[in-house]
């Protein structure tokens, strides 16, 4: 018998078209720039707030405005903004680039705060073409869902249906809470 809190991953490969593969690829790029310019705007807030007084001369390095602190909510609060200003982020659901936000987050508090052991984490980095390999969904076979996984494939509304290769079954009393399309050097995979 499991244990009913139990998580589990189980990664299983996907055999998308060649037109879903490209439309992967795209959201992907999409997200990689978003990733990019949301820790460029998180940067630059610490770089105007860190100037110390004993080294930098407010007369001959002017610090201008300071805008807001830009983090996991004022972030994610620019969403729609983001959507009116580059349409081609309506096409990528909501949910999905407030995962990529909450990553970057997280990879940032990391950096600032250090853990239980007192270690600390790098900087998060910006990210090169082809370095973000990942996108998550939140809820998988949800009323509200827009994923849907039937044991066979994963259908996602905007790319339809993507075979799955289940090499191993789910086990059964096993509810999937997310899903993560990751694109892989043998091929794309999906999480569950």
């Amino acid at each position: 018998m499991y244990n009913q809190n139990m998580i589990i991953t189980y990664c299983y490969k996907i055999k998308p078209t060649c037109e879903q593969s490209v439309k992967i690829d795209y959201w992907l790029e999409l997200l990689r720039r978003h990733w990019n310019y949301a820790l460029a705007q998180r940067l630059d807030w610490l770089n105007r707030t860190r100037c110390q007084l004993d080294r930098c001369s407010t007369m001959s390095c002017p610090i201008g405005e300071i805008p807001g602190k830009p983090g996991y909510y004022f972030q994610q609060s620019a969403l729609k903004q983001t959507k009116i200003l580059f349409p081609e982020y309506k096409d990528i659901y909501s949910e999905v680039q407030q995962i990529n936000l909450q990553r970057l987050d997280k990879a940032w508090k990391r950096w600032l705060v250090p853990d239980q052991t007192g270690k600390r984490f790098g900087r998060p980095r910006f990210k090169k073409p082809g370095k973000l390999r990942s996108f998550c969904f939140s809820r998988v076979n949800h009323p509200k869902a827009v994923v849907k996984f039937n044991g066979k494939q994963i259908i996602i509304s905007r790319f339809g249906a993507i075979p799955v290769i289940v090499h191993r079954p789910i086990p059964e009393g096993f509810n999937i809470k997310t899903a993560t399309i990751t694109k892989k050097a043998d091929g794309s995979a999906s999480e569950f």
